[in-house]
């Protein structure tokens, strides 16, 4: 699958999604989740795994080394849901496709409010600045595939890559289950 563009991003960045938000795979994901349903996680790395596999052999015949990380987490954050959804997903999908995985290639330096419940216009000042490259020298000219588990606006996963290219990250690529179909950007949430 070739990748697609993050709404509203300049400039693009490379994003590939297994499913859309509005589809039947939502309520796998969101029972993972919300509802502490870890059972499902190795079903949807395996998933984000194949769908990374077809893009790296269409993009790249030969292959080629990739470093699988993930959107962290404050630890209260974890503390509180149990675990890191994408740290998750980012650990089965590396496994699938035969990557490294590096849990702490970032770290959250700062709380930030819950994206899902701010407008599209906040999600980028708030998420802004708030993530940092904890491993730069394991991230130095490597290929890397960021993972989360929803892409709505690309504000979290813009500042994620933004941390992981000034660590020396020679190209990212984000690696998402769920990406909504609208550009969320230029709509509101009620």
């Amino acid at each position: 699958l070739p990748p697609e563009d993050l709404p509203g991003t300049t400039p693009a960045l490379p994003l590939i999604s297994v499913f859309p938000y509005h589809s039947p795979a939502s309520r796998v994901l969101l029972n993972f989740k919300f509802r502490n349903r870890v059972k499902h996680a190795p079903s949807i790395g395996y998933a984000m795994a194949d769908a990374f596999l077809a893009y790296a052999r269409h993009t790249e015949p030969d292959g080629g080394a990739w470093l699988f990380c993930c959107v962290p987490m404050t630890q209260e954050q974890v503390s509180v849901r149990g675990y890191n959804q994408s740290e998750l997903l980012a650990r089965y999908a590396a496994r699938w496709a035969g990557a490294d995985f590096l849990h702490d290639a970032l770290q959250k330096n700062r709380a930030t409010e819950v994206q899902h419940n701010l407008p599209a216009a906040e999600r980028e000042k708030n998420v802004h600045g708030a993530f940092a490259a904890a491993k730069a020298e394991k991230l130095l000219g490597r290929r890397v595939a960021l993972c989360d588990d929803i892409c709505t606006t690309g504000a979290t996963l813009r500042a994620a890559v933004a941390a992981l290219v000034a660590a020396g990250a020679a190209e990212v690529v984000c690696l998402t289950f769920l990406r909504t179909e609208r550009d969320a950007n230029k709509e509101e949430r009620k």
